[in-house]
């Protein structure tokens, strides 16, 4: 339990679970205010659009609510809530939605048109597009497990052995499927220059 500003305990993520598994659906928004920035960044690594990762989040929480009756009392709730998101994104990956372009289409004439003193060269513009771009394919063309590993390890910073745990892999095959991820971003981006 958690000291609470009102004086009051505030309850665990375990307790809130259990709440939850009985159907207490306050226990949902309390869980959704305390890891939903969280969840939201990985399926955002995962997906790479603003829109399709807060899609992945509501549908994970919508998803741990349903399943809640199926969580073990044993399970850390955030890494249950993790893999719960990371499949989320897989699915949607799957189904193939497509990302909308990068690129606004200008209006006519030059109405809205303006650069600021401190934006950067069109030139660079261009080119941060384009690099964005490389690293969004290169991302999408890994396999699921090792795209996975490499949002939680370089988009949340979580250490190997809670990757292992919150994907259900033991330790070398988090590190395996890791190098293979980097090694083949390297060979997609070789010779790529911001």
């Amino acid at each position: 339990m958690e000291s609470c500003s009102n004086g009051g305990v505030e309850p665990s993520d375990r307790e809130l679970m259990r709440r939850l598994a009985r159907g207490q659906r306050e226990a949902l928004e309390a869980l959704m205010q305390r890891h939903y920035a969280r969840l939201y960044r990985i399926a955002l690594g995962y997906v790479r659009q603003p829109d399709d990762a807060l899609d992945v989040a509501q549908e994970a929480f919508v998803k741990a609510f349903q399943s809640a009756h199926r969580w073990h009392d044993q399970a850390e709730p955030a890494a249950w809530l993790t893999r719960i998101t990371v499949n989320a994104a897989i699915d949607s990956y799957r189904r193939g939605r497509r990302r909308r372009a990068a690129e606004e289409p200008l209006e006519q004439g030059d109405r809205g048109l303006h650069l600021e003193a401190g934006d950067p060269p069109a030139d660079r513009r261009v080119l941060g597009r384009e690099l964005r771009g490389r690293v969004e394919r290169a991302l999408h063309g890994l396999p699921e497990r090792q795209r996975a590993v490499f949002v939680l390890r370089h988009y949340e910073d979580l250490p190997l052995e809670e990757i292992g745990r919150t994907l259900g892999m033991k330790l070398g095959t988090v590190k395996s499927n890791l190098h293979r991820a980097l090694l083949h971003l390297r060979r997609r981006l070789a010779g790529v220059r911001p």
